[in-house]
């Protein structure tokens, strides 16, 4: 089989081409060569994996092979975030627009910790599982979240009692919810986690550094409306 032909959504899990590369070297190599050029070297003449790992140029073409695969997938779904006005350069809700075709195409799963002041004073703060948040909203279920009216500026993005984790330190109210996507899970090391249903993933949160963490990709975003929004993109490991 020409392996030109077959997508490899597993590129986009990264920044760029050394993280690509780095991703193939263990503990051993950082400890006993300490020399960045000697591993990307050892690397890309495939002593670390099964295959050859693809080369700068290859990687490249790889990335732009996952991302044309992903578009005409999304072309009539009808996406929130195309309700966006053009002008509005808010970075959170552009972070939430640039997910949003890859979270319905189950290609990537992503989990949302957000907070605001209540109007009592009470800070409430809470994890959301943005796929099934934005299926909730198409569908119109229950105590959804209005995400057309979250995407016009007409309302803000509230956790809820029904998401991932909900909590109000003030009324002594800590509530945590599976999803459609997640279960939610308690280590007594690790502290929250997340299992992801399809792949078994384990995702953690709180940004410590642990066996893991290349399981998401975590970022802060901050915008005057939302404050500081925490991201945590899992790409959806597929089964064979």
């Amino acid at each position: 089989m020409d392996q030109g032909k077959n997508v490899d959504f597993s590129v986009l899990e990264f920044e760029n081409y050394n993280d690509y590369i780095s991703s193939f070297a263990t503990a051993q190599d950082y400890r006993y060569l300490n020399n960045q050029n000697t591993i990307k070297t050892i690397v890309q003449l495939g002593y670390r994996t099964t295959k050859i790992p693809y080369s700068s140029d290859e990687f490249a073409k790889r990335v732009t092979m996952a991302v044309e695969a992903i578009r005409p997938k999304t072309t009539h779904v009808g996406l929130f975030g195309d309700l966006m006005s053009p002008t509005n350069k808010d970075p959170v809700l552009l972070e939430f627009k640039a997910r949003e075709s890859l979270n319905r195409n189950k290609i990537l799963s992503t989990i949302v910790f957000t907070s605001y002041v209540n109007v009592d004073g009470s800070e409430i703060s809470g994890y959301i599982d943005l796929d099934m948040s934005w299926r909730n909203c198409f569908i119109q279920s229950l105590k959804h979240t209005d995400w057309r009216g979250v995407y016009a500026g007409r309302t803000r993005l509230k956790p809820l009692p029904h998401h991932l984790s909900y909590s109000n330190p003030r009324y002594n109210m800590v509530k945590y919810t599976q999803s459609d996507n997640y279960v939610v899970m308690h280590d007594h090391h690790h502290g929250l986690m997340f299992m992801h249903r399809g792949d078994h993933k384990m995702i953690t949160v709180g940004g410590q550094h642990n066996i893991y963490t290349k399981n998401a990709k975590r970022s802060m975003v901050y915008s005057p409306k939302y404050g500081y929004v925490v991201f945590y993109d899992h790409f959806v490991r597929k089964k064979v």
